[in-house]
């Protein structure tokens, strides 16, 4: 099989995977577990990360059987992901970096609170650590203030990123990012739930 004929292939199975989730998000029934596992194999671009997003969202209850915390957190790290790196602006169905830099530390945040979640977590801050190495000035620039500096407002995310603080790569947005985040103690997510800000204490 040549390579045109590989990337027909792929083409044709992507748009059937978008067909299938399409058909998915304007159904009401049960979706099968199987189904999803199989859309999340395949998916392999951004619209159909997205579609991913909502259904495991949007729709979780309706996915039979349960499809399982950590399956759905893989779905939401590669979304978030995806949209950080490339940055689609102007799609009402994606979110841009900014906006997708800023739902990825309220996401840890709320996993933080939940039981046994820290091997998920300590996952995504690998992905999130290869992320930043491996791009450009802008995508590092979006993923030190627009996550961060938040995600280190909660002292108990700060283990999961301590080691930035010895990769010369990395130090110089862990140093930044730690300054603000110990200056502002989980004023992000105080900010959302709509409580009053925390004072800082001296340490």
């Amino acid at each position: 099989m040549g390579q045109y004929d590989l990337s027909l292939a792929e083409l044709t199975q992507m748009t059937d995977t978008h067909s299938e989730l399409d058909a998915a998000l304007n159904g009401s029934g049960p979706i099968a577990r199987e189904d999803v596992l199989r859309w999340m194999e395949r998916a392999s671009d951004l619209p159909s990360l997205s579609q991913l997003y909502r259904l495991t969202g949007e729709h979780y209850y309706r996915i039979q059987p349960d499809l399982g915390a950590d399956t759905e957190c893989l779905s939401i790290q590669r979304y978030l992901l995806e949209c950080i790196r490339l940055n689609v602006e102007g799609d009402e169905e994606t979110k841009d970096r900014w906006e997708a830099a800023e739902t990825l530390h309220l996401w840890l945040r709320h996993l933080l609170d939940l039981e046994d979640r820290s091997e998920v977590i300590t996952k995504a801050a690998h992905s999130i650590t290869d992320l930043f190495l491996t791009s450009g000035e802008d995508v590092q620039i979006a993923i030190e203030q627009g996550f961060l500096e938040h995600a280190l407002e909660t002292a108990a995310l700060r283990p999961f990123f301590e080691n930035w603080s010895s990769v010369p790569q990395l130090q110089g947005a862990w140093d930044r990012a730690l300054e603000w985040g110990k200056a502002h103690p989980d004023y992000t997510w105080n900010l959302v739930r709509g409580l009053p800000p925390r004072q800082k204490r001296d340490e």
